[in-house]
């Protein structure tokens, strides 16, 4: 399937997904993507849904007994409670989950594994999606984007990204992205042309 987000109205560049997120503070990133397919060829349709959505969605993991994980991989505790966690090393967690300390900055340990406290989660409120620039600052945060009932392929739709950093700490999630956009359940239509 090629209906995805790209980077330029001809789309042929993909856009890097998920969008990671780095700030050093407070602050807010506006950008802008396309979404589509190049191929003519292609409709997308919603499968129960009346319109075709993106959805601002999280993509962080809980903590696993025994899980393997990677320099950089992000998780959250079992029981969330509200924090992001790195992993610093490379290897297996214990069995026992860590002691997850809410301070910023704060290493705990599970297994050889230690895990820092990155701060706030973010969130898929942290998102305004808006097919229009200046509806940014009135889009829901979080909220889904409708962008049509069906899509033709060959036509790139501009979708507007604001993300917001609320928390006042340096938060990034560039080793292993927490957030994305995905599309609701579509299925595509093939036109095959023959001579």
């Amino acid at each position: 399937m090629a209906f995805t987000l790209y980077t330029d109205a001809k789309m042929t560049t993909e856009a890097s997904s998920p969008y990671q997120l780095d700030f050093n503070g407070v602050g807010v990133s506006d950008f802008k993507l396309f979404f589509g397919s190049p191929y003519v060829y292609e409709t997308l349709k919603p499968k129960s849904d009346q319109q075709i959505m993106l959805i601002p969605a999280s993509r962080l993991k809980k903590w696993q007994a025994g899980g393997t994980y990677g320099f950089g991989n992000i998780v959250e505790p079992t029981v969330a409670n509200g924090c992001m966690y790195q992993c610093l090393g490379s290897g297996q967690a214990g069995s026992n989950e860590p002691a997850w300390s809410t301070d910023y900055g704060s290493e705990c340990t599970s297994g050889g594994l230690v895990f820092v406290n990155l701060g706030a989660k973010f969130q898929p409120t942290d998102i305004r999606l808006a097919l229009k620039q200046s509806d940014l600052g009135s889009a829901v945060s979080g909220e889904a984007l409708a962008i049509g009932t069906e899509l033709k392929g060959g036509t790139a739709i501009p979708v507007y990204i604001r993300v917001t950093n609320s928390n006042n700490a340096v938060r990034t999630d560039r080793t292993d992205p927490c957030i994305s956009i995905r599309l609701n359940a579509t299925t595509t239509e093939t036109v095959v042309q023959t001579g």
